[in-house]
Order: C-alpha cells, then structure tokens, then sequence
C-alpha cells in the first residue's frame, strides 16, 4: 500500500498549496464528529523531530505508517518539532474514523432507508478512512519542506548540534493535560538532548533528571511515552545509555512511562474493548497514611493497561492482571519503574489486592514476608481504595 510512499510524500510537498501550510495546521474539521468523550478513551500525540528528518531517507516514517493503530474515535494529533527544538508547531489533528461496534450497529439500525439516496454509514466510514490515510501522508511530509538534511545526518560527541527537547516538551506539556483519560505520545527522535542543562559527555543520569524536574517541573497526567529513532544518527553508546536513563527518570518524576524506547516502535498489543477503572485511598508508609490513587484500563484480555499507582506524589506504573469470580476479585501488579528506587524497585515489588471492582484492599511493595526493610520490618505496606 505505501510502496512508493516516499514520492508520493515528495510530490505532496511539492503541489500542496503554500496557504494549507502557512501556520503548521492541515485544518479540517469532517471527522470530528468521530471523537468521543467517555471516560478511559485515549488519545495519540505523535512528535517528528525535524532536527534529524532527511528528504531522501525512505524510513523514518515507516513505523508509523505500518505498526501504530488506533481505537475508534480516538483524537490524533501530529506536532513538529522545529529545528533545534524548544519550539513545537502543530500540523494537523484529527479524530480516527471508527466506530465501536456497539455504537456502529445502533447508528445502522437508525439510519433507515434514506442511506439508500445519501450513502450509509458504511459507505461514509470508508470514504472518511480514505481522507484520513491521506492527510497522514501529508502531515508525515510537512517537516520535510525546511529539514537541513538531504540523507540521514551522522554526528559524533563534538558535532551534536545544540537541541532542547526539553523546553520543547516542557511548553507543550498542556497538550497532555486531560482529565481522565490517557495519552499515548509517539516520538521520533534521536533524543539527545544538547543544551546548557548539562554536559553530553559526562552527566549523572538521575541526578541530572532531579535537577531539571526542579527547573522545568510538568504534570503529564499518566501518559506513555513510546519512543523511537534512538542510535539514528549516531553510535555514541555511553551518550545514548546516558540520555535514554535520563530521559527515563525525568519522564516518570514528571508522571509519563517510558513505554518503548529503541531505534525501531515495538508494535502495540491492543484489545477491542477497555474498561476503566479510578480509585482513590491510602498507603500506609509506617506510621503515616499516605495518599494514593490508583487507575487503570482492564482490557478483554484481562490484563492491566495503563495501570497507574501514585503514592503522595510519587508516579507508579503497574501493569498486571485482574481476576474476578463473581463479585469477588484479585488484582496481582508488578511495579513497572520507580523514580525513587530506595522506596520501591521496579521490576521487583508488586501489588497485591482483593476485593471487589469497588474497594480494593492489599499490600504494595515486596513479593513476600521474607522481603524486610532496614528496620526488619516486612516489606509490604497496607493499601486500601474506593472507586471514585
């Protein structure tokens, strides 16, 4: 289907009206009538980074042509990085052309015999998926009218040019700030972050992500990161171990999952249908009662997506799955990352709870009693929630 993407793309660049490009937006409005407001939807942010996009490189945009997906009504937006970061432009939003099958059976139900003179759903569905593959194509094209590179830029440690994805990111953050919901971001870029908050060549990843959590402080509202385009325009391996842990670190002090972070975007296992679930409560943390929130999406499959522990203000993620006979279930997690690894370790404490799809009750913290803290203590502290 998109063999010969690359020319069309160019040819896009080349006969698209300069006034549809003037101020970034591709401004349509015929499939807004698709997005949806219930609680649990998501929607997709996907960042091109035009620092390291090249006109003649035929891959770069591949993956997202072929492996990203979207849920019916979900509200999609494409923003351009510009050149050296710190400042991001929109190109175009959009809502995905797609019913859930219960809203799409109802609306067949209720279009009568008029759809025979005007078209029906059907009919109006596949021309709007035509138009919405076709303005992806256009907005995959727009960095490519002012990108400095021709093939795929090579840099080494001394030729990075300077780059603030940070700012970037920071001043667009209210992008992410919706209100429960989720947030799939999608980026491509090399991530090499090459400005005055530290040094390339010799920086503390966690101490570095500290520092500019403080001067750049963002709420990104549970959102997951998936991030690709990493070893793209270098082989500097310490460099990059350094940026991806940073980048790591300062996502989640910010309240974002480092979902997927490589050269390629790993393919996402979706389900049909999402569940939303949000609690509220404690964690007891000795002799003090911690605040807690917990949400998350339970898919067809059962398992935990987008699973979100918060305890005062330090960001969790969990993924797990949750069991139910009857009213009676158990919801077993594992903490995915943890910014804060003297209180929790990602990858080794869990979640554990029972109860019912309204109260939860259980422990967050070590696998078993043979699992103590410094004081001797067990290491696995009370948690209590109520659906809110």
């Amino acid at each position: 289907m998109f063999k010969n993407l690359l020319t069309l793309i160019i040819a896009v660049v080349t006969i698209l009206p300069t006034a549809a490009l003037a101020d970034g937006l591709l401004r349509t409005t015929n499939l807004d009538k698709y997005c949806q407001s219930q609680l649990g939807d998501r929607q997709t942010v996907i960042y091109l980074d035009q620092n390291i996009i090249a006109s003649k490189d035929p891959n770069w945009y591949k993956d997202i042509l072929n492996k990203v997906t979207y849920r019916p009504g979900e509200k999609i937006q494409f923003v351009n990085i510009n050149n050296g970061g710190s400042t991001v432009e929109l190109i175009w939003e959009a809502c995905y052309p797609a019913y859930s099958s219960k809203r799409l059976k109802q609306l067949k139900e209720d279009e009568g015999f008029g759809s025979l003179f005007t078209g029906g759903i059907a009919d109006n569905l596949t021309a709007d998926k035509k138009f919405f593959n076709k303005q992806i194509i256009k907005a995959l094209s727009y960095p490519l009218q002012k990108t400095l590179h021709e093939t795929p830029p090579k840099f080494t440690a001394s030729s990075f040019p300077r780059k603030k994805l940070v700012e970037a990111i920071y001043y667009d953050s209210k992008r992410l700030n919706v209100s429960d919901t989720f947030s799939r971001v999608i980026i491509f870029s090399d991530m090499i972050e090459n400005s005055d908050l530290f040094t390339l060549k010799n920086f503390d990843p966690l101490k570095s992500a500290k520092a500019v959590a403080k001067r750049f402080p963002m709420s990104l509202n549970y959102a997951s990161f998936q991030i690709y385009g990493i070893n793209y325009t270098n082989s500097e391996t310490k460099i990059n171990e350094n940026i991806r842990d940073f980048w790591r670190h300062y996502l989640l002090l910010s309240g974002a999952y480092t979902e997927q972070y490589g050269t390629q975007l790993a393919v996402e296992n979706n389900t049909k249908t999402w569940n939303f679930k949000k609690y509220k409560g404690y964690t007891q943390i000795g002799n003090i009662k911690a605040s807690s929130e917990f949400r998350m999406v339970i898919g067809d499959d059962g398992k935990i997506h987008h699973g979100w522990l918060t305890i005062a203000n330090l960001y969790l993620p969990i993924s797990g799955t949750v069991k139910c006979s009857g009213k009676n279930c158990i919801m077993d997690g594992v903490i995915l990352d943890s910014a804060n690894p003297e209180s929790f370790k990602g990858g080794k404490d869990i979640i554990h709870m029972t109860g019912t799809l309204n109260e939860w009750s259980g422990f967050v913290g070590g696998k078993d009693a043979s699992v103590i803290d410094s004081k001797g203590n067990i290491y696995q502290n009370p948690i209590k929630l109520s659906k809110i």
